[in-house]
């Protein structure tokens, strides 16, 4: 498994306690570096509801989008 799939199942686990209000401690097992872990958490930040606007992620944005092309194409017979 590679180190950011591996963090990004860490980081979800501890995210899923914590939105449900557990009290819980995650200790990561020998494989993980925290410092990578911390890396990884860091990252998502880039991922901008602001810079989406009120639609969303740039992520959902492009989705949106390309639905949008599929019901255009759909209702024109293509």
């Amino acid at each position: 498994m590679s180190n950011k799939k591996y963090a990004d199942i860490v980081n979800a686990i501890w995210m899923q306690m914590e939105a449900i209000g557990c009290d819980f401690t995650v200790t990561p097992d020998a494989q993980a570096v925290p410092a990578h872990l911390d890396k990884r958490w860091d990252s998502y930040s880039q991922v901008s509801w602001e810079k989406g606007g009120r639609r969303g992620t740039p992520q959902s944005i492009a989705a949106g989008a390309d639905r949008t092309g599929i019901r255009n194409r759909a209702d024109s017979g293509e």
